[in-house]
């Protein structure tokens, strides 16, 4: 048993031992309720750091969302720098043309608004095909393009070789040469140095493609008579012709062989090549061509020319007999120099007896490849008591 001494001891420890816990419960009280001072305080300013984060993820959303332009303007500028541009990059030309120009050109309509003609020449667009008209795929009414006047006269003064195009609708021959009668009272105020004509496609839906479908048109010889009243008819009027068709058009519906015996074709095949058989002397290649001077793609042709070669006349209404291969052609200077992005020459042409003949009144002449430094040609074309046409070379310093 213990003592009383002992006891009191005891005592005394205990109670040291309870003021101890008691003190250390007070700090751990004063702890606790300075933390949740702290954390109230905390608590308060949680806000700013809530907004913190939202500053955040807004700078993240506005980085995200630069990032996403300059990306789409990166597959943009891919786009428009895989685009086709006037030159002979990636296209196959058949072995027929190997010692041919290989003449860069375009054909235009109200499709393409606004045209700065000047710098599509200095794009190397030696020659345009520009649409008249048309021919309503569902109505088989007459129209004229509304940017044909503006075109024309553009395209004259920039120095482009000008051909005209009507897009046909036509279901027989008749109608062939009403469309033919309307181009050449839309043409009469211009002068045309290259063919009028006549485009012959089918629209999905339309007038021509119903009649195919029906079984109105089950022959070639249904298309043949169609495309050729329309040469004929602008033949006998004093123009060249041409019948515009693509690969399918002269390989399953028409004899591409016959037409090219008849009549100048302009035939359009993409992919870089032109697989139609019978002869044509243009080429639509491509329609998705990039050039100065027209916002966004636009159709890009060839025209084939041999140098020296005097191509005969199809226009029959006049009463031509001395060829302009028979001419002397002579450049005033042995070079030019570029002046406006272009070399134009000064040019005297001779009959064969000596007599100086007069540009406008015996002959035309346009100039082809004249935007750059190397060999340009001027192009001949015989008028009034001349015919047939020509090229000839020239320096350009």
């Amino acid at each position: 048993m213990a003592s009383i001494d002992n006891y009191k001891n005891d005592s005394k420890a205990d109670a040291r031992i309870e003021e101890k816990r008691r003190r250390n419960a007070e700090r751990r009280a004063a702890r606790t309720g300075a933390n949740a001072g702290k954390t109230g305080a905390g608590t308060k300013k949680q806000a700013p750091k809530k907004s913190v984060k939202k500053t955040k993820l807004i700078l993240f959303g506005v980085i995200a969302l630069v990032v996403l332009v300059l990306i789409i303007r990166l597959i943009v500028f891919i786009g428009s720098t895989s685009m086709h541009h006037l030159n002979d990059e990636g296209l196959k030309h058949a072995e027929r043309f190997s010692n041919s120009l290989k003449v860069h050109g375009i054909d235009v309509s109200s499709y393409q608004d606004e045209i700065n003609w000047k710098k599509a020449k200095s794009s190397e667009a030696d020659f345009a095909f520009i649409r008249a008209g048309y021919r309503s795929a569902k109505t088989g009414e007459l129209n004229e393009d509304k940017t044909f006047e503006k075109n024309m006269k553009a395209a004259d003064k920039a120095g482009v070789m000008k051909g005209v195009y009507f897009y046909s609708q036509a279901l027989n021959a008749k109608e062939a040469e009403e469309e033919a009668e309307y181009l050449l009272e839309l043409v009469k105020p211009y002068n045309i140095e290259l063919p009028l004509v006549i485009d012959f496609e089918i629209y999905e839906g339309g007038r021509l493609d119903k009649a195919i479908q029906t079984g109105d048109m089950a022959y070639a010889s249904a298309y043949h008579d169609i495309v050729l009243a329309f040469c004929d008819k602008v033949e006998k009027a004093g123009y060249e012709s041409c019948v515009y068709a693509n690969y399918s058009m002269l390989t399953n519906y028409m004899d591409s062989n016959m037409i090219g015996d008849e009549a100048t074709v302009w035939a359009a095949q993409y992919g870089g090549h032109c697989d139609v058989e019978g002869n044509y002397m243009y080429w639509q290649c491509a329609e998705d061509a990039e050039i100065s001077g027209i916002k966004g793609p636009v159709d890009h042709d060839i025209w084939y020319i041999e140098p020296g070669r005097v191509y005969p006349t199809q226009a029959r209404g006049s009463k031509s007999q001395t060829s302009v291969g028979d001419l002397k052609v002579e450049f005033n200077k042995k070079s030019y120099k570029l002046k406006n992005h272009r070399a134009v020459p000064k040019v005297t042409v001779t009959s064969k007896d000596g007599k100086k003949l007069k540009n406008g009144k015996h002959y035309e002449i346009s100039f082809i490849k004249n935007t750059t430094k190397g060999t340009g040609y001027a192009v001949i074309r015989g008028i009034g008591k001349y015919k047939d046409w020509t090229t000839v070379p020239f320096t350009i310093e």
